[in-house]
């Protein structure tokens, strides 16, 4: 089985993996307690990571201990079904283990990346394996503190996952340009590349997802685990 790690800006998220998920987690408690116990519960060959955060002597410390063999995901990491160009070096290895585990996943279609978490990425990518561009973009919870900590008097809230279209209140008035408003991006960005790429096929991660319209007529899959899937494909 596969022990695979993803270290965001704001949590490190740990799966075990065979043919599927198995288990899940947010890291809690010490790299070296966190790996004993997964041993422990599973029969762990080999580690795959991929990280946004700068260095972790903890972590390295508890992976050399580990007995099996440990893969750092950079985008020097080729992708293993199809050649893949336009990768720059500065690339971010959560963005590519995503794209990695969209593009195995449909490898014929053009296809647009969007990992919305406390940042929002858009990566997409040709039908025949070329990076046209990204983007990035704060997510709900970033527009919320920018609102608080670059005004006087407008609170710190936490990100809903719905918001109404007009608030009421200063708190829902808040809510509704950063939920709804992150909405309405990631619909013009699908609306937009699908008038140019009629193949398009999206895919949808991180930590907050929403519905559209029936009207967007383009396959649209929202998968919570896409870069789970990508190292577990390398």
């Amino acid at each position: 089985m596969k022990l695979l790690i993803d270290i965001g800006n704001t949590s490190a998220k740990i799966a075990v993996m065979e043919q599927d998920i198995v288990h899940f987690e947010r890291r809690h408690e010490p790299w070296k307690d966190t790996f004993t116990r997964l041993q422990a519960m599973f029969p762990i060959t080999d580690v795959r990571l991929c990280t946004v955060a700068g260095e972790d002597e903890e972590l390295k410390k508890a992976l050399d201990a580990l007995t099996v063999p440990v893969l750092w995901l950079t985008p020097a990491v080729p992708c293993p079904i199809k050649t893949i160009t336009g990768v720059a070096p500065t690339y971010g290895a959560d963005r590519w283990a995503a794209d990695i585990g969209a593009i195995v996943q449909d490898p014929n279609h053009t296809l647009l990346i969007i990992d919305a978490g406390t940042c929002i990425t858009y990566d997409l990518f040709s039908a025949d394996g070329h990076l046209i561009g990204g983007a990035i973009s704060p997510g709900v919870q970033l527009r919320l503190n920018a609102m608080h900590e670059h005004t006087a008097l407008l609170p710190l809230i936490p990100a809903e996952k719905e918001a109404p279209l007009l608030g009421h209140d200063t708190r829902t008035h808040m809510l509704s340009s950063a939920v709804n408003g992150t909405r309405f991006e990631i619909e013009g960005y699908i609306r937009s590349f699908l008038c140019e790429y009629p193949d398009l096929h999206v895919f949808i991660t991180g930590g907050n997802t929403f519905d559209f319209p029936d009207e967007i007529a383009c396959s649209i899959t929202h998968d919570p685990h896409l870069i789970f899937r990508g190292l577990a494909a390398l």
